[in-house]
């Protein structure tokens, strides 16, 4: 067996030379970015049209006692519902505000807070109905460790673990809760230990409640789509690199990280999109994972004149968190992981 992470981006190593992408560059970026998102959003509402349709489902609202006011389609209003209304029976939410951001795993919602959070506004993330999330690509981020419950353990019972293997429409729905929890246990861990992550308030079955940052009809944007202010630039990435430091130090490496997944707003920043996060102990690819989120980090920055080696960077901040050398650890649970394979 063999692990295989595509690490590729522009301006490898040191990143020297000239910035990875022109302002051109950028707002072409930005376009197709915002165009994937339209898609996947209207992709995850056409399987609901087709689950709906199936199953004959009808939408929820006037007897279910929650009747949220955003102005959203009766299937999209059903998903809301069936995982949100929960929350709202908790009175940890009293309304559904705005759509935030959509995309092919999750919509993001903001909503009104209930009086006992002592904020005006929550950000609920919405994962895809269990039977249309894509896993097809999480192997990478579940080697050396397999799915838990909502308890945190490490699921063993031999028809979970079959139905995982499988990806069986069972299997996809311990994986779907496994990634949900994974997803709040990190921030959780994150947020307590100091880092720039958003603060999280609860979770359900289906969704995560967290911390807003914006407006209600202006989310905060998120730093590919920001042009910051010079004298803001170094302190925030000095920051963010921190924060890194912090998730290793906590055995997490965020494994996906980029300027598309760090919310700016008025001069803050917070990390968000952990559910494929990986421990360092456990994984073979998370030094690679890591060495791609500082890398990445680095590119956006360089425009502003923020030039560090992003490899060495990386080799030394995960040497200061994990004892060791980095490429010996990382065979080492990769011949775990094989010898794993075999046994099995």
């Amino acid at each position: 067996m063999s692990l295989e992470v595509d690490i590729a981006i522009d301006n490898d190593d040191d990143l020297s030379g000239r910035p990875a992408h022109s302002r051109r560059a950028n707002r072409a970026g930005d376009t197709r970015h915002k165009n994937k998102s339209r898609r996947a959003n209207a992709h995850a509402i056409a399987e609901l049209l087709e689950h709906d349709d199936k199953t004959g489902a009808v939408a929820m609202g006037a007897g279910s006692g929650f009747a949220p006011t955003f102005n959203a389609s009766r299937h999209e209003r059903r998903w809301i519902i069936d995982s949100l209304g929960g929350f709202h029976e908790n009175h940890q939410i009293m309304d559904v505000v705005a759509q935030v951001k959509g995309g092919k795993e999750a919509t993001v919602y903001c909503c009104s807070a209930g009086p006992a959070f002592g904020v005006d506004y929550l950000a609920a993330k919405v994962y895809r109905p269990r039977m249309f999330r894509n896993l097809s690509n999480d192997a990478a981020y579940r080697e050396g460790s397999g799915p838990v419950d909502q308890q945190g353990k490490q699921l063993k019972r031999k028809r979970e673990l079959r139905a995982v293997a499988g990806k069986t429409s069972f299997g996809l729905e311990v994986l779907h809760g496994s990634w949900l929890f994974n997803e709040y246990r990190t921030m959780t861990a994150l947020y307590e230990a100091g880092a720039l992550v958003p603060k999280p308030y609860a979770f359900g079955e289906n969704a995560i409640l967290m911390e807003y940052m914006g407006e209600p009809f202006a989310p905060a944007p998120t730093l590919d789509q920001v042009e910051l202010p010079r004298e803001e630039a170094k302190p925030l990435f000095d920051a963010l690199i921190d924060s890194v430091r912090i998730m290793l130090a906590n055995n997490r490496v965020h494994g996906d990280l980029s300027a598309f997944n760090v919310l700016y707003w008025e001069g803050e920043v917070r990390i968000i999109d952990f559910p494929q996060a990986v421990d360092p102990l456990f994984n073979p690819g998370a030094w690679q994972f890591f060495n791609r989120d500082v890398k990445r980090l680095c590119q956006y920055f360089y425009r502003y004149g923020i030039r560090p080696n992003a490899n060495e960077l990386a080799a030394s901040l995960w040497s200061t968190q994990i004892p060791g050398d980095a490429n010996d650890i990382q065979r080492e649970l990769l011949a775990r992981v094989e010898v794993g394979e075999m046994r099995r």
